[in-house]
């Protein structure tokens, strides 16, 4: 095997300019040299004694910056109305539901993040048995606050893209559908925290949510990340933060 310098690998990536389609095209060029300079940058901190993030926290930043640049880049763009962090000793919360009708099946998924939008856990349940779409919404929510009284999390703003989980809540959990049962139970966990509250939001803002309860729906399967994102996710965390978008 021809052993190469770095410098001569690195010409040839930035030659090739392989595009990533999993991150919206962006060029694998863009992505290396986006990556040194953040590296570069991590560095600096480090010397000065300053905190650096971890590996896969970093990860995540290079691809935000790398998309978007490449998005900025563009001729028409605009502000992407995506998630919003919440304010400082906060956490939010969001949930999301999937759900099927011919096999009465469906999932949930969940993630916290903190006010600089790191990841503090992630979750996803299969559930086997679910009447209605009502119902499995009800369960993400559920879930999510079961995930936040794990962590240990107490001022938590909560998104869900669901406007009937919202009306539900604000009406102090009271529903006369079939997830009337399920109200039951997360309203008296509702209570426990110390500050907490709901509000709508739009698709853009709620992807990783939404991916989570997908992946779980055609896995079949449930499970809880804390910290560190599993690596199916990355992209979609990436893109759920991204600030600018194609019109």
């Amino acid at each position: 095997m021809e052993d190469h310098p770095g410098s001569v690998i690195m010409e040839e990536i930035i030659r090739r300019n392989q595009m990533l389609t999993h991150l919206d095209n962006v060029g694998f060029a863009e992505l290396i040299l986006t990556g040194g300079w953040y590296l570069w940058w991590e560095r600096r901190l480090k010397v000065h004694g300053e905190e650096v993030q971890s590996f896969a926290r970093s990860a995540m930043s290079i691809m935000v910056l790398t998309l978007n640049y490449k998005n900025a880049t563009k001729k028409e763009v605009q502000v992407k109305e995506g998630w919003k962090k919440p304010a400082e000793n906060y956490v939010k919360l969001n949930v999301d539901a999937s759900f099927s009708e011919a096999t009465g099946t469906g999932a949930t998924g969940a993630i916290i993040r903190d006010h600089t939008g790191r990841a503090i856990a992630l979750a996803q349940r299969f559930l086997q048995h679910v009447g209605d779409a009502p119902m499995a919404e009800a369960f993400a929510l559920l879930d999510g606050l079961r995930l936040a009284e794990q962590v240990g999390c107490n001022r938590i703003i909560v998104n869900t893209d669901c406007m009937q989980v919202v009306s539900t809540m604000r009406d102090d959990g009271f529903s006369a559908t079939t997830a009337a049962a399920v109200y039951d139970d997360y309203f008296t966990l509702w209570q426990e925290f110390s500050l907490i509250s709901i509000e709508h939001c739009n698709s853009d803002a709620n992807q990783v949510a939404h991916e989570l309860a997908r992946n779980s729906f055609l896995n079949r399967s449930s499970c809880i990340w804390a910290d560190e994102p599993p690596n199916f996710i990355f992209a979609t965390l990436a893109k759920d933060v991204i600030l600018i978008h194609d019109q």
